[in-house]
């Protein structure tokens, strides 16, 4: 066999298995026991210390090393263009991709759409701008004399209960927030954060405000924890923050909360001058670089990656954990209560 026809054979070979690990039929033990709490546990606990030992973001030096690669070698990158791209698809898969092919978290907590009524709507409602109101004075304390990580040990200390109560079996290993040599790309396309598989580090908006930044670190992190579906992430991050003794970590919660709640109650109910004041310091900064075609591109393509990996909502998935909040009944201590094992 001559060298061409080798290449072109392995390149075959390549993209065949690339469509095997996308379309891997786990069953669902073997997922969660095998991967999730397996293979996938024992990368993280592994992988992510190292990441979080080095002062810039790995993901930046990835992306670099990726663009000299193919300039140098693009004659032959460009020729076996599919390989490559096969290669970046099995890696994706296995460092992180099968956590989409987990049991959503709906199926894990007591969630019962029958709770889902317009009071228990209002009463979270209520419960969000209670919170806002009554935490904002001393959210803004907390954030201008305690350190980030203080802040994040805290934080760590309220998410690790959730994802146990949610399925995860073992101590995840939690990134350290990093800012990306692409901060300003990130602003213009709307983006506030992200966990990087290949890197095993997560990357935060550089612009954030204080009072953003646990409940977006906390949905991340739920990434890290292997739960992928970005509705499941926003209801983790939120339940986190919520349940916390800390006023700035609870704050955040329902800072990111109000502005999914039902347009009915957000006319309804009034926020302090000081909340107010903080949701348009958000816009501002929200919209200070931000370019609408560049954030519409965005979200078109991630929400057919979200598509393609088996979230069937797509991007709107996001917004599906307003539901999943008032829908779940909850302990003392502010876990969602399991599901009943037929």
């Amino acid at each position: 066999m001559s060298a061409t026809l080798r290449s072109l054979a392995i390149d075959a070979a390549l993209v065949l298995l690339a469509i095997l690990a996308v379309r891997a039929p786990f069953s669902g033990a073997a997922l969660e026991n095998g991967y999730a709490n397996g293979f996938f546990a024992q990368l993280n606990m592994i992988a992510v210390p190292l990441s979080n030992a080095l002062p810039f973001a790995l993901g930046d030096v990835l992306v670099a090393l990726v663009i000299v690669g193919f300039i140098v070698g693009k004659t032959r990158a460009l020729r076996h263009i599919l390989g490559v791209l096969a290669c970046v698809a099995i890696a994706f898969e296995v460092l992180w991709g099968w956590n989409y092919h987990r049991v959503p978290v709906i199926a894990r907590v007591a969630y019962d759409p029958a709770l889902v009524t317009p009071a228990a709507v209002r009463r979270l409602s209520e419960r969000i701008v209670r919170i806002l109101n009554t935490d904002v004075a001393a959210a803004h304390a907390r954030a201008a004399v305690t350190s980030p990580a203080d802040v994040r040990a805290e934080l760590a200390g309220d998410f690790a209960p959730v994802v146990a109560r949610l399925g995860d079996g073992w101590p995840v290993a939690l990134t350290i927030p990093k800012h990306s040599a692409g901060d300003l790309l990130y602003e213009m396309a709307g983006v506030g954060g992200q966990y990087d598989p290949f890197a095993f580090e997560t990357i935060l908006n550089a612009s954030f405000l204080p009072y953003e930044i646990p409940r977006a670190l906390a949905h991340e992190w739920s990434h890290v924890a292997g739960f992928g579906d970005e509705g499941d992430a926003n209801f983790i991050g939120t339940v986190t923050c919520l349940r916390s003794a800390d006023p700035l970590i609870r704050y955040s919660g329902a800072f990111w909360t109000y502005p999914e709640l039902p347009e009915t109650e957000r006319a309804r109910l009034r926020l302090a001058p000081a909340v107010v004041a903080d949701m348009a310091a958000a816009r501002a900064r929200f919209l200070r670089y931000y370019q609408p075609r560049l954030f519409d591109l965005s979200w078109l393509v991630y929400d057919r990656y979200l598509r393609a990996n088996g979230v069937a909502g797509g991007v709107a998935s996001y917004s599906r954990f307003v539901a999943l909040l008032v829908g779940t009944p909850f302990d003392h201590a502010g876990l969602p209560l399991g599901a009943s094992k037929p």
